[in-house]
């Protein structure tokens, strides 16, 4: 992958503004002229941020735990035990309620504290290479999002990096190792949902009781490293809140 470079400071600033011990940046213009409402921090937005963190841990437990249940039933198939493979399913559709839930609810926390964080006094914004708009709107772009919003966050990070007191010198230009790692778990999540509709014509209409059972081993694999997949973004999504909250510490 191609990184990005570093867009350049933008010639026209407005307000000065400085941070005691941190490096002297223009807040409230973007790298493409877009103004941003800045706001001073607000320490609710570590509160949020532990929330964030805390609805993304139950996210990944329930994702983990799913995917054991479909390691499980697969284990039955082989036995044939229908009866027992019917209880683990009833127990399965109340987790994918569970994990639709507490997932939509870490969002939400998570793009509030985005948007504290994006429009503070503790990010340098000319880094930034959208408005507040873009930067918040574009989650909610179908297929669009799969690439707004992970330059969003790696705009954050940027952002907040180079005004933090403990930056290293000079701006960053390469795409964060957290926001690489997010764009293939989103990736990941995008081919397993692709594959998982090609499943679905076997188990609406299987030639043979043999090719259910095969459409049913390969849908629950599919759902199993979804589960792990989850998992594993919910991780990633952590370890960015963490990272960003230590830049923005004073």
């Amino acid at each position: 992958m191609t990184q990005p470079a570093a867009p350049p400071e933008p010639p026209i600033p407005t307000a000065a503004h400085s941070v005691e011990g941190a490096p002297d940046f223009q807040p409230g213009v973007t790298a493409n002229f877009k103004n941003v409402t800045v706001r001073p921090w607000r320490q609710s937005t570590a509160v949020l941020a532990v929330m964030a963190q805390m609805l993304f841990v139950v996210a990944a437990v329930a994702n983990l735990y799913l995917a054991s249940v479909d390691l499980k039933v697969m284990g039955l198939l082989d036995g044939r035990d229908f009866a027992a493979i019917e209880r683990e399913a009833q127990g399965a559709d109340g987790l994918y309620g569970l994990i639709l839930g507490v997932g939509s609810l870490a969002g939400v926390f998570l793009l509030v504290w985005f948007h504290r964080v994006w429009t503070s006094d503790r990010s340098d914004h000319s880094l930034y290479t959208r408005g507040t708009g873009l930067a918040i709107g574009g989650w909610f772009i179908p297929f669009a999002n799969f690439v707004l919003g992970p330059l969003a966050l790696r705009d954050l990070m940027w952002g907040t990096e180079h005004a933090s007191p403990r930056a290293r010198p000079g701006r960053p230009a390469a795409t964060p190792r957290l926001v690489i790692a997010f764009w293939i778990v989103i990736g990941v999540n995008v081919v397993l949902v692709v594959l998982g509709r090609g499943t679905q014509g076997g188990l609406q209409q299987p030639e043979s009781l043999d090719a259910l059972m095969s459409a049913l081993r390969t849908s629950l694999t599919y759902e199993a490293v979804a589960g792990l997949s989850g998992a594993a973004g919910s991780v990633v999504a952590i370890l960015i809140i963490r990272q960003v909250m230590r830049y923005t510490r004073r």
